[in-house]
């Protein structure tokens, strides 16, 4: 039988962290794996989220939504999609639970959303997929086995093959070896980690060293982690309640998240050892660990707050730990230090590494993804999720697991990757995958609002203040941001508006649009010449 043709178009989530979203369609349907935000770093003034551009799906037949985990990466745009599309959402129970949470916040239905059983074939559409458990940082972590048209996908989600995971989570080696059979015509690749050389890590392993680090801590415990992280804030609050510190949670996501995992008994705080942000600060230091929101430096996160020495219900003190427990997401580097530089003038002590390690990763290293390889045994690999770099790793442990070159794919955003009888072929840029920017307000901010802002971020801008009077010469300019002389740009700018108002006729000067456009102009030219500076000109004629 002739096989059917299928495409396959990320529309984020390639050559970036975040923003994953991969479009599958076969025979006029449509399936999307999932849906996530990325968070901007500080060259993004005012934004914070960052979506897929979904705009390549309207008007398409989309048939089901699968999530493979809960990680605001791939979920966060959930709502966006939700907004027109009203699609199934399929996934693991904790899965679906934060999703429903993010739907909720959104005031968006929370229809739809059915829970995948494990192994068992499901049918959308042109598409079958099965879910399959994998190790990760979140509970309910999936990959995918789809088929459509006589091929089949497996999607791997963000993985890793602990070997005695704390939450009891192992990756469903077996069942998946099952239901690959003689293998796969495509193996979608998790390459966050692909760089790093070995395995990565049992969870257990951050267990201990937090352990370690707790041990005889004077103060207060400050734990800082991603809120999903639920075996690690598991693992951090049994060594508290052994040493009988009580705990305390700090930042809306972490309590909401805790909650849910109480929920689905992920998590355990038993009456009596949770202690209510309005009590932290009677409680004795010596008998409190407080797990917080915030590792990565995020502006009014709870954290952020306690190093201004500005939250509300908690105030550091001298000798007070505090534990980063999670990785720094590339380009949140210089957030995380200056948070930490705060933390310190606070008198804390604060504890980014140590031997045993305080995190390890939730992401397959190089042998890791080798040892996935052999088990799903490929005729072709299209790595995903991270940087090219990440991506290229991906496919050089491919190859050296005897994957052809001609097998291994490396797409940027909007390429499309088409399988069919002739075989498989990859159209660059094919389809638009730009970016949707969000401001703390969940307001849609346009691209160019965001180009001004860095660009008055990195420049600064000028005034310009001219009288369109036919016998006026007068200007005067107002500068912010610019490093330079005010009075020496004053002095610049100035005589490139009078020039401009020397040589108008009056006709000119009485068109208040050709005023401003050429003062604007000859302004640029002069900071440019003069300066080799370029702010923003902004020209007020009246």
């Amino acid at each position: 039988m002739t096989a059917a043709v299928l495409e396959i178009v990320p529309l984020g989530g390639l050559g970036e962290f975040g923003r994953n979203l991969l479009w599958l369609r076969c025979e006029g349907s449509s399936v999307i794996v999932d849906v996530g935000v990325s968070f901007p770093d500080e060259t993004f003034p005012g934004v914070d989220r960052i979506a897929p551009d979904m705009a390549a799906l309207s008007g398409e037949r989309i048939d089901a939504v699968l999530l493979t985990h809960g990680h605001e990466d791939h979920i966060g745009a959930l709502p966006l999609l939700r907004e027109w599309c009203d699609a199934p959402v399929y996934g693991f129970p904790f899965t679906l639970a934060l999703a429903r949470r993010r739907l909720e916040e959104a005031e968006l239905s929370r229809r739809g959303l059915i829970e995948a059983p494990e192994r068992e074939r499901l049918r959308a559409g042109a598409f079958t997929f099965r879910f399959f458990r994998v190790s990760h940082s979140v509970p309910d972590s999936a990959a995918v086995l789809v088929e459509a048209g006589g091929w089949r996908l497996l999607h791997s989600g963000d993985f890793k093959l602990d070997p005695d995971p704390p939450d009891g989570e192992l990756t469903d080696r077996e069942g998946i070896a099952a239901a690959v059979g003689d293998g796969v015509d495509l193996a979608l690749i998790d390459s966050t980690n692909a760089e790093r050389p070995g395995r990565a890590l049992s969870e257990r392993v951050a267990g201990e060293g937090l352990a370690r680090v707790f041990a005889g801590a004077p103060g207060r415990i400050i734990l800082t982690t991603f809120s999903s992280h639920v075996s690690r804030i598991s693992q951090a609050a049994k060594t508290a309640l052994a040493s009988r510190r009580r705990i305390g949670l700090l930042g809306r996501s972490m309590v909401t998240v805790a909650e849910i995992a109480e929920r689905f008994q992920r998590l355990s705080l038993p009456a009596g050892t949770r202690v209510a942000p309005g009590e932290l600060a009677r409680q004795p230091r010596e008998r409190l660990l407080c797990v917080t929101s915030g590792s990565q430096g995020e502006p009014f996160s709870a954290l952020y707050r306690l190093a201004l020495d500005e939250h509300a219900d908690l105030k550091l003190d001298p000798d007070d730990l505090v534990v980063f427990s999670a990785r720094t997401i590339p380009g949140h580097e210089r957030s995380v230090n200056r948070v930490t530089d705060h933390l310190i003038r606070r008198g804390a002590r604060v504890v980014r590494d140590s031997d045993p390690p305080v995190h390890v990763s939730g992401h397959a290293h190089r042998d890791d993804i080798a040892d996935w390889i052999s088990l799903v045994r490929p005729r072709a690999v299209l790595p995903i999720h991270g940087e090219r770099r990440m991506l290229a790793a991906t496919g050089e442990t491919a190859r050296d697991c005897g994957i052809p070159p001609d097998g291994v794919f490396l797409l940027d955003n909007g390429d499309r990757l088409t399988l069919s009888s002739e075989g498989i072929r990859v159209d660059p840029a094919a389809v638009p995958s730009g970016r949707i920017y969000y401001d703390s307000r969940t307001e849609t901010v346009d691209p160019s609002v965001v180009r001004d802002r860095r660009h008055l971020a990195e420049e600064g801008f000028v005034v310009i203040f001219a009288s369109s009077n036919p016998s006026s010469l007068e200007v005067s300019v107002v500068s912010r941001g610019v490093a330079i002389d005010e009075k020496e740009l004053s002095e610049e700018v100035g005589r490139a508006a009078r020039a401009i108002l020397a040589r108008a006729t009056p006709e000119e000067r009485a068109d208040l649009d050709w005023l401003r456009s050429e003062i604007s102009i000859a302004a640029k030219r002069a900071c440019r010449r003069v300066f080799d500076l370029r702010p923003v000109i902004v020209p007020v004629v009246a």
